[in-house]
């Protein structure tokens, strides 16, 4: 079996050998969730988009939904291609259409119906496609989808995410931003995935958690890891003292299991980010 098909099936055989006797079952309602900032198309990297792209599909393509950052357009041509079992939806920051990057949200088609999508800029004209936010250099945006579970009759709302890069202000304007939406949120579970540029403890971490959403970091009952890292950089000595600054972020249910996991071409990581994984049981 190939490294990237190994996935979540390696992590429950991981969960089930430190438990003891195995007696962890999967709940039968609990769904795998993701979030992974991809890299953009970068020609200069170590790894290409083409040298990693069918390693990147090949990690996710279990989870039943999914939050990437810093797709281009091909790229998320390339991960719908990959993953003909999800739905998807989401546009480019640019223009609202294909220009710049995406934050695409992709579902299981098998157990989800879509309600509703729309995409927010995380600036003072948020319906304004290419609008740029307080103190920000580039437009930042948040994917909105709202999915039906047929599994458990339950509404999940789920917000995906790229906060700036270069601006505190920028970052904490975002996070009051959506902290108002999830304050209006009236969907059974929220879930907010993304790569925030902010650490735990971080004014906006704090305005998140501030408005009823736990980090499933800390509110998991198993890690594989703890404290380690997501901003790793190519290289695969980055994960000593590497930032954790993606994250998944939820309100209803609880997660039994939180995960980082390192996928490796080469020598190199196949993205500059980790991804993070959940378990969710809505």
């Amino acid at each position: 079996m190939k490294q990237g098909a190994l996935g979540w099936g390696w992590i429950w055989a991981l969960w089930a050998c430190t438990s003891g006797a195995g007696l962890l079952a999967q709940h039968p309602d609990e769904m795998a969730v993701v979030t992974f900032n991809i890299r953009y198309d970068e020609p200069g990297d170590p790894l290409t988009w083409e040298q990693r792209k069918d390693k990147v599909v090949g990690s996710v393509g279990y989870f039943d939904i999914l939050g990437f950052q810093e797709a281009l357009s091909h790229q998320v041509d390339d991960l719908a291609a990959g993953l003909p079992e999800h739905d998807h939806y989401g546009v480019g920051r640019d223009d609202g259409k294909s220009g710049g990057e995406h934050c695409p949200i992709f579902w299981r088609r098998s157990r989800f119906d879509l309600l509703h999508s729309e995409t927010k800029w995380l600036s003072t004209e948020p319906d304004v496609p290419g609008s740029v936010g307080l103190d920000a250099a580039l437009p930042r945006i948040a994917t909105i989808v709202s999915l039906y579970d047929r599994k458990t009759g339950k509404v999940i709302r789920v917000v995906n995410t790229h906060f700036s890069h270069v601006s505190d202000q920028a970052r904490e304007f975002a996070a009051r931003m959506l902290a108002l939406q999830f304050t209006m949120s009236s969907a059974d579970i929220d879930l907010l995935l993304g790569d925030l540029n902010a650490e735990p403890g971080s004014p906006p971490l704090e305005v998140l958690t501030g408005c009823g959403l736990k980090d499933a970091h800390d509110a998991a009952s198993k890690r594989c890891r703890k404290n380690i890292g997501t901003y790793t950089g190519f290289a695969t000595g980055g994960l000593r003292g590497a930032p954790r600054i993606d994250h998944i972020l939820f309100r209803g249910g609880s997660v039994p299991w939180f995960c980082t996991e390192e996928q490796i071409v080469g020598s190199y990581y196949i993205s500059d980010h980790l991804p993070v994984y959940i378990a969710l049981i809505p």
